[in-house]
């Protein structure tokens, strides 16, 4: 079924709480700008999805906020895309653009919000030791206390760092994509990067994380 059936089924209030916690369930299957569990959670931000009615449609909004943009986004890219093929000849996209559509992101209006408690709840995940590295990793441990720095110093601001401060943690992304992908039998490892990796590109992604430099 499509994203506006459910959300339908979510508004319905004739409907059990169930079923239209179910339907909303079904809607993020569809919609998830983070992956579904991330998205779940950060909708668990408007209250008691399990119980309240009311939470339930907030939720939905936020979703459907969020899909609007989203598509809104895409078409106009599209449009810039086409206008620029025809009257510059660029027939592949800019790096920037690359990145900004590589990377997670939360479109609409609860954009930082969004990414806010993303990293919040990732970085709780994280804490504990480095796990055991591959043999010669000794610039993956320089990485690490690096970006966990960057990432605390975003957290502690409220959701902001300094132009400097995120270009620094732009220019980690490669080597957190390396480490990301280390060879077996380094799970462990490729569990931590991967994490740490995405609240980098979290933060990136943050439509209004930059502060002024001091």
């Amino acid at each position: 079924m499509s994203f506006s059936v459910y959300a339908r089924r979510v508004r319905d209030r004739t409907l059990p709480h169930a079923h239209r916690r179910s339907a909303l369930r079904s809607a993020v299957v569809l919609f998830k700008p983070f992956g579904f569990r991330a998205t779940w959670s950060y909708l668990g931000t408007v209250g008691d999805l399990d119980r309240d009615g009311d939470a339930l449609l907030r939720a939905l909004e936020k979703l459907e906020s969020s899909r609007d943009a989203g598509i809104a986004e895409r078409a106009a890219f599209a449009e810039r895309r086409r206008e620029e093929k025809r009257i510059l000849h660029r027939q592949r996209p800019s790096a920037a653009d690359t990145e900004f559509f590589r990377g997670p992101r939360w479109p609409g209006p609860d954009g930082h919000r969004a990414v806010v408690h993303e990293v919040a709840r990732l970085w709780r995940a994280h804490a504990g030791s480095v796990p055991e590295l591959p043999a010669g990793a000794t610039g993956a441990t320089g990485l690490d206390i690096v970006v966990c720095g960057h990432v605390l110093s975003y957290l502690t601001a409220g959701g902001r760092l300094d132009r400097h401060r995120l270009d620094a943690v732009a220019e980690c992304l490669p080597g957190l994509r390396r480490w990301a992908s280390p060879p077996p039998p380094h799970d462990a490892a490729c569990t931590y990067f991967r994490r740490l990796l995405r609240m980098a590109e979290l933060i990136l992604n943050d439509p209004d994380g930059a502060t002024r430099q001091q």
